[in-house]
């Protein structure tokens, strides 16, 4: 390159060599938390939301990767914008099964094929989904606390997320309506485009919706769809990982010709994360969309990985692998239950509950502890040797007030003894900045 063209470069400000949504994708915590993981290697991390890798599947993989080459070289091919049909209604069919017994009643399948769709992992189907509906400016509504990494989709397209109280079964009707209607009142209903949820062991807060809130927040999208539709992005990477009580069926049941419903989900959590298979059943009107959106992505998702997982579902390995990470799973979530009550019990105002599924745990500590990264406790734990997610990042930026006060705890990665060794450590360094 010349002088001159470096010159010249050299003239403009780097916020004028970037797009605006270069600009808006910029501040993601997943950054700033992996800085601090990757800055200690031999940290507890009871942060990161990865899966154990003891439990990774490598010789029920092994066998479908052998299966699949020995029948035919295609899966080395190619793919489809749409995937796998075979994946693609094993899937289906498995999901109205599932449905079906968790309702105790029999419903036919009235989604179509062609509304199923696959994608490397379920972020990325997220993605494709607040791009497709979001012009900046509009407005997605979240639960308070919600799915950092979703919201941080959101921002990256011009989005806003707006905040809704929550209790142990999830977000609040009665504050969905509320924050709709005060919309109205504004002027601004029309910029509403999806509400956003993780209706299975919630990430972070671990809560789940009750089968009564799945049927009302549907029918609130319903009532309050009077400039166009407003979806229901019902997250549910999760949903396998039940550790207690029954299975609830999927909005998808209560909706199952998906007028409003955009249902995600992922092999990440119950199978494996490296395989990078997720999947979506898509509104009729948003399939040629999104397909159209994935043609310039990356014009069909791994077939390789795809036909992996074909061959796992055949096979039946996937039923007893959940069944052996829910058995795993268990035990280091009653391990990090022992440890919160043995260290932090006996901390006035400092409250969590057992969720019955998931990975997540949420901690609300005395109002006057501040855990974010501008304060005196997260230097403090990673110079202990732990390393947590600060729950203000969980926040949607308008609705509910942000609490400073809470931290996200995953119990995946971790053995019980060094959930018991983190725990110790956070309940050390709480007391050390109170001393």
């Amino acid at each position: 390159m010349s002088d001159n063209v470096k010159s010249n470069n050299a003239q403009f400000p780097q916020a004028r060599l970037l797009s605006n949504r270069a600009t808006w994708a910029s501040g993601q915590p997943i950054d700033e938390l992996m800085a601090m993981a990757l800055a200690k290697p031999n940290i507890i991390s009871l942060a990161a939301g990865f899966v154990d890798n003891e439990t990774l599947p490598v010789e029920m993989t092994r066998n479908a990767v052998t299966d699949m080459l020995a029948e035919s070289p295609a899966p080395l091919q190619y793919g489809t914008n749409h995937g796998d049909p075979e994946l693609r209604e094993m899937l289906l069919s498995n999901s109205v099964a599932q449905d079906n017994a968790a309702a105790q009643t029999q419903q036919a399948c009235q989604t179509q094929l062609e509304q199923v769709l696959i994608t490397p992992g379920s972020n990325q189907l997220l993605y494709m989904v607040a791009d497709t509906l979001l012009d900046p400016g509009d407005i997605v509504i979240c639960a308070a606390p919600s799915y950092f990494v979703f919201m941080g989709a959101v921002k990256n397209v011009g989005g806003r997320t707006l905040g809704i109280a929550i209790d142990q079964q999830g977000m609040l009707p009665d504050a969905i309506e509320e924050a709709l209607q005060r919309l109205e009142d504004q002027g601004e209903l029309q910029r509403v485009k999806a509400i956003y949820t993780i209706p299975y062991y919630d990430n972070p807060t671990g809560t789940s919706l009750s089968s009564e809130r799945r049927q009302q927040i549907l029918e609130i999208a319903r009532k309050w769809s009077k400039y166009h539709k407003i979806y229901i992005i019902s997250d549910e990477a999760y949903r396998l990982l039940r550790y207690q009580g029954d299975d609830i069926p999927s909005m998808h049941h209560w909706d199952p010709q998906l007028e409003h419903s955009i249902i995600t989900s992922t092999f990440s959590k119950s199978y494996s994360p490296g395989i990078r298979v997720g999947w979506g059943y898509i509104p009729n009107e948003l399939v040629e969309p999104l397909i159209n959106h994935k043609s310039n992505l990356d014009f069909g998702s791994p077939f390789f990985t795809q036909r992996i997982m074909a061959n796992v579902l055949k096979r039946g390995d996937w039923d007893r692998h959940v069944t052996r990470l829910r058995e795993i799973y268990t035990t280091k979530q009653q391990a990090m239950l022992q440890a919160l009550d043995k260290y932090l019990g006996s901390i006035e105002n400092c409250h969590w509950y057992q969720p019955k599924g998931g990975l997540c745990m949420w901690l609300t500590l005395p109002d006057n502890i501040d855990t974010g990264p501008a304060s005196t406790l997260l230097p403090t734990t990673i110079d202990a040797g732990l390393l947590y997610v600060p729950g203000q990042y969980c926040f949607p930026v308008e609705g509910q007030k942000v609490n400073r006060s809470t931290i996200r705890l995953t119990f995946g990665v971790q053995s019980a003894s060094s959930i018991d060794q983190g725990i110790a450590i956070l309940a050390e360094s709480i007391a050390q900045i109170q001393s």
